[in-house]
C-alpha cells in the first residue's frame, strides 16, 4: 500500500510539472495589414449581405525571422501586434490575449499553407 501511494504521488508531481511549462504553438495562416475602420463603416459580404466592419485587413508580407512581440486578440483567430499595423491570422488558436500578451512569432515564409508559428508562453 505504501508503494502505491508513493507511485501515485510521483505521477501527480510529474503531471503537474509537465503542465507548468507547457507552451502553446499555432500555425500562422496569413499576415495582414490592419486598419481600424471608422464607426459606421459597412461592406458587402457573402450572399450580398451588408455587414458592419470593425477592421479592414489587407494581405501583406513580413520579413522572415524570429520576433518577440506583444499581441492582442481582435477577432476569432486574429491577433494584432502591439504598436504596429500587422495582424496575424492563426489556425485553431484558443488563446484569449484580451490584453497585450508577449509571444514568439516565427515567420518562415510569405507563401504557402503555413507562414510560420506563433508561440504563447
Amino acid at each position: 500500500m505504501k508503494h502505491i501511494k508513493t507511485i501515485a504521488l510521483c505521477l501527480i508531481f510529474m503531471m503537474a510539472s509537465s503542465f507548468a511549462f507547457a507552451e502553446s504553438s499555432y500555425d500562422i495562416s496569413e499576415l495582414y495589414s490592419v486598419i481600424k475602420a471608422p464607426t459606421g463603416t459597412k461592406a458587402v459580404g457573402s450572399y450580398d449581405k451588408t455587414i458592419e466592419v470593425k477592421y479592414i485587413l489587407t494581405p501583406t508580407k513580413v520579413d522572415t525571422g524570429k520576433y518577440i512581440v506583444e499581441v492582442k486578440k481582435i477577432g476569432d483567430n486574429l491577433y494584432q501586434i502591439k504598436d504596429s499595423e500587422i495582424c496575424v491570422e492563426t489556425r485553431y488558436c484558443h488563446e484569449w490575449a484580451s490584453f497585450s500578451e508577449k509571444v514568439i512569432l516565427i515567420i518562415e515564409s510569405n507563401y504557402g499553407y503555413s507562414k510560420g508559428k506563433i508561440i504563447f508562453d
